[in-house]
């Protein structure tokens, strides 16, 4: 009997560089700071190799002379627990999302 190497199909992740950029030009989603916005992933389902989805994003600030950002306090989250810095990250990127549709950057097809 010989044996077979069974392999695990690798996950796609999703990306689209079109839903990045749209994302950038929003506020940022927790402070309301405008120009300094970046494309903020969350950070579940990522490691070991594995790159976080695009779909799971959000308009988050990035720091600044002087100022810590919003992307930055996700990311190190030295200021939340886990259980609260998950919460923080679905809230920023529901209401990422919901300022896209707002805005006519991201809509549905029929």
């Amino acid at each position: 009997m010989t044996a077979r190497l069974v392999g695990i199909p690798k996950l796609v992740t999703f990306r689209s560089e079109d839903l990045r950029r749209a994302v950038v030009t929003l506020p940022c989603m927790n402070c309301g700071i405008e120009r300094y916005t970046q494309a903020a992933h969350g950070n579940t389902d990522k490691g070991q190799g594995l790159k976080a989805s695009d779909a799971a994003i959000a308009a988050l600030c990035c720091d600044r002379p002087g100022v810590r950002g919003c992307h930055a306090m996700l990311d190190q989250g030295g200021a939340m627990g886990k259980e609260e810095r998950r919460a923080f990250e679905l809230e920023m990127i529901a209401k990422t999302y919901i300022a896209l549709i707002e805005r006519g950057l991201l809509r549905t097809v029929k």
